[in-house]
């Protein structure tokens, strides 16, 4: 646990007192943001808001969290009530740390805080107000302290010790977080990448406020439950020994058809709006499970679990969910973000080489559309990538997710920004539905779409022959296939039912250089021909 550790709640819920001991367990320093306030005023909080005013605290208090973050050297830190009460404090605490909220009930506030009554927003007034007033600030303060990464109760029967070891098992899980994604409409929901997590997974369930009054429902597909059986089981083991749904796998059968047997499934066992899927399995699933969880009873939290590195870095992040439709793939869905996502990746320990080498070309295409730095680190490991290294594994990971996470915070539903994750995705859905889904998986569909995206760029003159040549090396390097022969015609009038084409545009995401892309729409059909002959080989559709 090398990040701070930031302890909320409401006043008298034992953040100090909590804090200091769980500081002493770890060995790190303790910190009271409040003491600290005190010391550096001169005077009591007390003090402060009845001579200086709530804003002159508020304007302390941020000063002092500022200064903590800046330590290399990770400490207990105790906030004040009100502390994520402020946009610009929430901001540096989540990037410096993870926050704990310790929560009690009012009841329980109202007589800790009666005891001493100098708290200075609640101080001289009787019990049953005092308790009316509590209520209401919980209430008010509830989305800044639903911020928090998980929440213990600080009951008056739960010993200081029990409290303790409770957080300490949630920071064990905890450990794994490795970035949040904020989609632009609003909201948050948290990336955790490690090996062999999924055992502790019910952490996360209860730190995510979804393990009492919540039933749960495992969705997965019929190759993962042969191949992942005993993940599936430790999976039902953290959600209270719940269902599981299991879907036909394949491509083909990612439809609205196969999609209702979930529903039918879930309402024959009365699951309500106070359930959750946990989807487990790669991108098919996730799509089919997500659109269900958007749709079932006006939309119910989903968690995803992928099991294939494809669905790890693109289909588990962003929050496009759909079914196909015989006109065209994912052509009726939503977006619709799940409460978590959890990359464990020794699930991958199973995954055969060509679904490995599927996940790949989607991280090689963050390279090319966004980081020339993280292509370059590509360029540079690939005997470690080949070798399925787990250091290098987690870092691309990591690198993708984040990657489309920063895509997402600015262009959730694809208006503008979010557009570039389909670089290479045009041409290979007219790979996919070509070869009606059965001749190449997704990703190496992807693959060759970007060596026919990049010949475009450099017949439109976007890019020069040599960044071609530097992206179809690393293909090449890494095992990808180089050619497939296309009907060209046929390909076009494809294209024109992707769902990028609207109102008789058909958009094109094309590299000007490596680390950037751009939109260009209606290319030429004679350049879209010739573009065609980057990967045109011996083999026929």
């Amino acid at each position: 646990m090398k990040k701070h550790l930031f302890f909320t709640g409401f006043m008298a819920s034992g953040k100090s007192r909590t804090g200091r001991s769980l500081a002493e367990r770890l060995g790190r320093p303790f910190i009271d943001t409040d003491n600290v306030i005190v010391e550096r005023a001169g005077k009591s909080i007390n003090e402060i808001f009845e001579q200086d005013g709530e804003a002159a605290f508020r304007k302390l208090e941020h000063d002092v969290i500022a200064e903590i973050v800046e330590s290399n050297n990770p400490h207990v830190i105790s906030l004040g009530g009100g502390a994520l009460t402020q946009p610009e404090n929430l901001k540096i605490i989540r990037e410096n740390g993870t926050i704990i909220r310790l929560w009690a009930k009012p009841e329980v506030l109202s007589e800790r805080i009666g005891r001493k009554n100098t708290r200075p927003l609640l101080a001289n007034l009787g019990d049953e107000e005092r308790l009316a007033k509590i209520k209401v600030m919980l209430k008010e303060r509830e989305k800044n302290y639903a911020c928090a990464d998980f929440s213990v109760e600080s009951s008056n029967e739960s010993s200081e010790g029990l409290v303790i070891e409770h957080i300490l098992h949630m920071l064990r899980f905890w450990e794994n977080h490795a970035l949040d994604v904020y989609p632009s409409e609003g909201g948050r929901y948290p990336i955790f990448i490690g090996r062999n997590i999924i055992p502790a997974a019910g952490a996360m369930l209860e730190g995510l406020h979804l393990s009492d009054e919540y039933e749960f429902l495992i969705c997965t597909d019929t190759s993962i439950a042969k191949a992942q059986h005993q993940k599936l089981a430790e999976l039902r083991g953290q959600a209270r020994h719940c269902p599981i749904f299991k879907f036909q796998a394949g491509e083909r059968n990612k439809t609205l058809h196969n999609l209702n047997q979930l529903f039918s499934f879930m309402l024959h066992r009365g699951y309500t709006r106070k359930s959750c899927l946990l989807q487990m399995s790669g991108g098919v699933v996730g799509d089919m499970a997500g659109f269900g969880a958007a749709t079932y009873q006006r939309g119910i939290p989903f968690i995803q679990f992928p099991t294939t590195l494809l669905s790890m870095v693109d289909s588990s992040v962003g929050g496009k969910v759909a079914v196909n439709h015989p006109e065209g793939k994912n052509m009726i869905g939503a977006f619709y973000q799940p409460k978590a996502v959890v990359c464990d990746i020794a699930v991958l320990s199973t995954l055969p080489e060509n679904e490995y080498l599927a996940g790949l070309a989607e991280i090689v295409k963050y390279g090319v559309i966004y980081d020339e730095d993280f292509f370059a680190y590509m360029e540079n490991n690939v005997d470690q990538i080949k070798a399925h290294d787990f250091e290098t594994l987690k870092h691309l990971i990591f690198r993708s997710c984040q990657i489309k996470a920063e895509v997402v915070g600015i262009d959730e539903k694809e208006n503008g920004l979010r557009a570039i994750l389909n670089y290479g995705h045009t041409f290979g859905h007219a790979i996919e539905k070509l070869t009606h889904y059965e001749k190449f998986s997704h990703g190496i569909a992807v693959s060759l779409g970007m060596r026919v995206a990049a010949r475009a760029a450099v017949l439109l003159g976007k890019l020069d022959s040599a960044a071609e040549a530097r992206q179809n090396a690393l293909l090449d390097a890494l095992g990808f296939p180089k050619q497939f022969a296309i009907d060209t015609e046929a390909a076009w009038e494809a294209m024109s039912i992707d769902k990028k084409a609207s109102k008789g545009k058909r958009v094109y995401i094309l590299p000007t250089k490596i680390g950037t892309v751009e939109k260009v729409v209606n290319i030429d059909k004679a350049i879209v021909e010739k573009s065609w002959k980057a990967i045109q080989g011996s083999c026929s559709v």
